[in-house]
């Protein structure tokens, strides 16, 4: 072959592209549902949020424990989620780079450099959107966090919050009274109001508000050469 020649793909070569740029297409697809899903759920959660903390940092007027807790909860399984979407578009870079090594080695054709330029530009690996969300969710994990004090809610807001929570605790038993009626009824507003709290000092640590495949390096920090 003379230098500078193209070599020409055999039959089996140009079905191994097409068979990888379908492959390739079915990543978008993916990444492109989960992204939007992903902004629409964003903005769900920051309406919620918004109910327990103002603009400004401080807690809302409409701040209860419940909201309080169901944001926290809601948050770390969202980043969760974030996260792992993460890992999957470096997993799959990563798989796509091994086949390619595979097939130039066994082919002797050099697919992997060109094939990989293109792949940097696909809708699956450009993660702005996703980097920004996950960014914006672990701010207010911060805030979250910064609403309670270290030694907990002021005892007068405890007292009301045990009120809210009472009557809203006899709202749901009237509203069952069809039921069999068994549940754990030992623990007073005060005692639920104090194990939230301890609920999400253990929350701040677990897995789901961290990198939940270990501590991999994120594929978006640089982008790896081809």
């Amino acid at each position: 072959m003379k230098p500078g020649e193209k070599r020409k793909l055999t039959e089996e070569q140009r079905i191994f592209v097409k068979t990888l740029n379908a492959e390739l297409q079915k990543f978008n697809k993916f990444f492109m549902n989960a992204e939007e899903d992903f902004v629409i759920k964003d903005s769900m959660l920051e309406r919620g949020y918004r109910e327990v903390v103002n603009k400004d940092g401080t807690r809302a007027e409409s701040f209860t424990m419940k909201k309080y807790r169901k944001s926290c909860k809601d948050f770390a399984d969202f980043h969760g989620e974030l996260v792992l979407m993460e890992h999957w578009v470096g997993l799959n870079y990563t798989a796509l780079v091994k086949i390619l090594k595979k097939h130039d080695k066994r082919s002797n054709l050099s697919l992997r450099s060109p094939f990989l330029i293109s792949v940097l530009q696909q809708p699956f690996y450009s993660t702005d959107v996703l980097s920004e969300i996950i960014t914006k969710t672990e701010a207010r994990f911060r805030k979250l966090n910064a609403m309670m004090p270290e030694g907990g809610l002021p005892v007068e807001l405890q007292r009301r919050e045990g009120a809210r929570e009472h009557r809203e605790e006899k709202e749901d038993e009237s509203e069952s009274d069809s039921s069999d009626g068994e549940g754990d009824k030992s623990q007073g507003p005060q005692d639920r109001t104090k194990a939230a709290m301890e609920c999400w000092d253990g929350l701040k640590n677990s897995d789901s508000c961290k990198r939940p495949l270990g501590d991999i390096p994120s594929v978006f920090a640089k982008k790896p050469k081809p």
